[in-house]
């Protein structure tokens, strides 16, 4: 039965896909280049006593460093009653330590060209700094120091707090932040993947002393990684590390290991109230596989070719062909214990049903038919020219290997990007669509005034009203 569906369905898609099939390039044009991997320097690997993992890859050529230690326990080891506080002990863990204030890290920092800063994942906290390759002993020594000793002063926390519960109202307030929120509850239950903000309660409750809780628990070096990219001397660079972070030690309970993701559940359609709202906002999801897992790539590559990017199949039905919404598109989310697929649009009221139409169509069509040598050249040279273009500078190559770490890629995959996903065959991404795309296993989330929303995707089920 099923294969006597994807016959019938490739039968029907064939015709449009010859219809719109775009005119060839001139052929005088020059060939593309050839494709190269990324070239990765010697990589200084060593573990110190207390547990620290820590990379030093020497890049000469532009003297700057950059430094990023990457702590486990993001926002997926969040307390149950303070679901979204990694975002604010993010905020705050750089605004003082026991020997330095807000104003003198900063300053201590621009004396060497530098800065520090943080941010919050689902599975890890990655504190960053950079300065010129000849004030690294400094940028270290900083870093450590607010590894190690961050104090979250009270007028500090205070204002950060201020801070993010204007933001929280402002974000609040936007149909991304609204369908995003629902989207993922909707996918991971009570799983804590679910986790997208922090609620302006957890943000009112927090204080210093729960952020050094926080921060005790997550700040460990037997779960960390720091990694040092730029014009240093290796060796020098090491033995900083080592006199700066060696006497670093864990205290306090570590946060628990991240169960699995769960698996796709059948198609649900879920409508958010935005009363008034001129636009449907349009979001479709799923869990997908992590990037360790063989079929991520193909996943990869499937998601350029359907969804994610500006001359995928979707922008040219939904945008270019029937101009129902500016800036449809898609993208694969890696995270530790499974990645997330998703696929957005917004689109006028009046075509909603319409547009949910075609992306289904878009989706299913995915797993029916191979894609074009065209197609599957494009999606690579965008893929890997774009991992290439990001990779350019010593932050981010920094930032690359320290996530790679944290999704459980070792320091040689920095390389192997371009490579792989050049290897990615046509019946591999067609598996992928297979396994991810079909329309049946999606959960939908709709943004807009609900009664015309409601009205619009009813021929596709019986939506129910999403709380975000």
């Amino acid at each position: 039965m099923k294969k006597a569906f994807l016959l019938a369905l490739a039968t029907l898609v064939a015709p449009a896909l010859l219809a719109a099939e775009k005119k060839p390039l001139p052929k005088d044009l020059p060939p593309f280049g050839e494709d190269k991997p990324l070239p990765v320097p010697a990589i200084a690997q060593s573990r110190l006593p207390n547990g620290l993992v820590v990379w030093v890859v020497k890049r000469p050529g532009f003297p700057r460093v950059a430094a990023v230690l990457a702590v486990r326990g993001g926002t997926a080891a969040d307390p149950r009653d303070a679901e979204g506080i990694t975002e604010l002990l993010a905020d705050t863990v750089k605004e003082g330590t026991t020997t330095r204030t807000s104003r003198q890290i900063a300053e201590e920092l621009q004396a060497v060209g530098g800065e520090i800063g943080a941010n919050a994942a689902a599975d890890a906290i990655y504190l960053t700094a950079t300065g010129l390759g000849s004030g690294t002993p400094k940028v270290l020594e900083v870093m450590a120091d607010v590894a190690r000793n961050a104090s979250f002063p009270a007028a500090e926390v205070e204002l950060a707090k201020d801070n993010a519960i204007q933001g929280l109202l402002a974000r609040e307030s936007t149909p991304e932040f609204l369908g995003q929120k629902a989207l993922a509850r909707a996918v991971y239950g009570d799983h804590p993947y679910h986790v997208t903000a922090p609620s302006k309660e957890t943000l009112s409750g927090a204080t210093p002393e729960g952020l050094k809780r926080e921060h005790a628990r997550r700040f460990r070096p037997e779960s960390a990684l720091l990694v040092v990219v730029g014009d240093v001397d290796a060796a020098a660079a090491s033995a900083a590390v080592t006199r700066l972070f060696g006497p670093w030690k864990g205290t306090g309970e570590a946060p628990a290991a991240t169960p699995p993701t769960p698996a796709a559940a059948p198609r649900r359609l879920l409508v958010v109230n935005r009363p008034g709202s001129v636009q449907s906002l349009i979001l479709i999801g799923r869990p997908a596989v992590t990037v360790t897992d063989p079929a991520y790539y193909p996943l990869l590559v499937a998601n350029t070719i359907c969804a994610g990017s500006f001359g995928s199949r979707l922008v040219e039905n939904i945008r270019e062909d029937k101009g129902y919404t500016y800036s449809p598109r898609g993208s694969v989310q890696a995270r530790q214990k499974g990645g997330f697929l998703n696929v957005r649009a917004d689109v006028r009221n009046e075509v909603t049903g319409a547009s949910l139409l075609e992306m289904f169509y878009e989706l299913d069509r995915m797993g029916a038919t191979l894609p074009s040598a065209e197609e599957l050249a494009r999606a690579k040279r965008y893929q890997g020219g774009l991992y290439l273009l990001r990779n350019q500078i010593q932050g981010s190559v920094a930032q690359t290997l320290a996530t790679n770490w944290v999704n459980g890629l070792p320091p040689e995959a920095l390389g192997e990007f371009v490579p792989t996903v050049n290897a990615v065959t046509a019946e591999q991404v067609r598996d992928a669509g297979r396994a991810f795309y079909p329309s049946a296993m999606q959960t939908v989330v709709v943004v807009g005034d609900e009664p015309k929303v409601k009205s619009e995707v009813a021929q596709f089920g019986t939506p129910t009203t999403a709380q975000p």
